[in-house]
């Protein structure tokens, strides 16, 4: 079952969470636009009612090890990888609310 979500509203903080906390490169501060290819993957786990919030942590985790091969500060990245999935799963919580 799918919630209906404004998809450019979710896009766009799905955006500011991924560079405010997660930002496993660094380089959130010069190049905001670095992690919006992981926006649409993330909206489309946030729009479905079942999402859990390890279903976030371990998309994170496989972008992490997977695709940028991120081999060091283990533990920075985790607590990093941590909050984006808090406040990816607040903003999950909120619009499952207001959807219903």
């Amino acid at each position: 079952m799918k919630v209906h979500i404004d998809q450019r509203h979710l896009m766009n903080e799905v955006q500011k969470i991924l560079n405010r906390e997660w930002d496993p490169i660094e380089v959130a501060d010069v190049l905001d636009d670095e992690y919006d290819c992981y926006c649409a993957p993330i909206t489309q786990i946030l729009d479905n009612i079942h999402t859990q919030p390890d279903d976030l942590f371990k998309y994170l985790e496989n972008i992490e090890i997977e695709q940028m091969k991120l081999t060091h500060q283990v533990e920075q990245r985790l607590t990093h990888r941590t909050n984006t999935v808090e406040k990816l799963w607040k903003l999950h919580i909120s619009l499952s609310k207001n959807n219903h």
